[in-house]
């Protein structure tokens, strides 16, 4: 069998059709984020059973802009076919201002992954602890910290509740992400572009995801293939 890759959190739609073909050529299973009601829907064409995941949702940078109770009716309509809701969560590093109206529509976000049994990919830079406050309320059980570099004690709560946590290729220059890969146990990590994003010179995008790999690798003193099978295997305990 050949080996596969996960990218557990990309923003598929901003790609090419032809990048997108070379990706699954490579054997990288994707999951596609949303940020609003009309990238769900593109998300939601792009799906692929075994290959592309679709998620949809409101990034918490987008609740100023969008009509609150049309998208979250459209997001709730589109949960039915999806695989996942995200990009969702709370910013209090870069949108602090509109903290009120995150939390409001990310209850409504995190209501309807609770309610249709489905896994969370959650955007939460600044606000990890307020993240997994809402968690709690809600009794999520499966969630997805995307690119965590937040306290290590927020982390071990993360772990302690089962949810998992993506590393990208910003471990090669990050070093707080390095920090938080020596720290984590394996079996709750997963890997992810976030591409295409431009991050300090560095273009994510999925077909980095087996150097990704090989960077924990060194961190964590194993194989890389071992780190390859073991994320796979967190990939299937998410998406069951």
């Amino acid at each position: 069998m050949d080996k596969v890759y996960v990218d557990a959190h990309c923003h598929l739609y901003d790609f090419e059709a032809k990048d997108i073909e070379e990706f699954l050529a490579k054997n990288i299973i994707i999951v596609s984020v949303a940020e609003d009601a009309s990238t769900s829907a593109r998300s939601l064409e792009l799906r692929r059973t075994g290959r592309i995941y679709a998620c949809v949702g409101i990034h918490p940078w987008e609740v100023e802009k969008i009509d609150k109770e049309a998208e979250i009716s459209k997001i709730l309509a589109y949960s039915k076919k999806a695989d996942c809701i995200g990009e969702v969560g709370l910013d209090k590093k870069f949108v602090s201002h509109l903290f009120s109206k995150q939390k409001e529509i990310f209850e409504k976000m995190v209501e309807i992954a609770v309610s249709h049994n489905l896994p969370l990919n959650i955007h939460a830079a600044g606000a990890w602890r307020e993240v997994l406050e809402v968690l709690d309320e809600w009794k999520a059980e499966i969630a997805i910290f995307h690119w965590y570099t937040g306290p290590l004690d927020v982390l071990d709560k993360i772990v302690s509740r089962g949810y998992f946590i993506t590393v990208n290729p910003s471990i090669k220059i990050q070093q707080k992400m390095r920090k938080i890969v020596e720290h984590v146990p394996l079996d709750v990590i997963l890997t992810e572009s976030d591409g295409p994003y431009n991050y300090r010179g560095l273009l994510l995008k999925p077909d980095l995801v087996p150097s990704t790999i090989e960077a924990i690798s060194k961190i964590k003193g194993v194989s890389a293939e071992r780190v390859r099978e073991t994320i796979y295997n967190n990939f299937k305990r998410v998406f069951k």
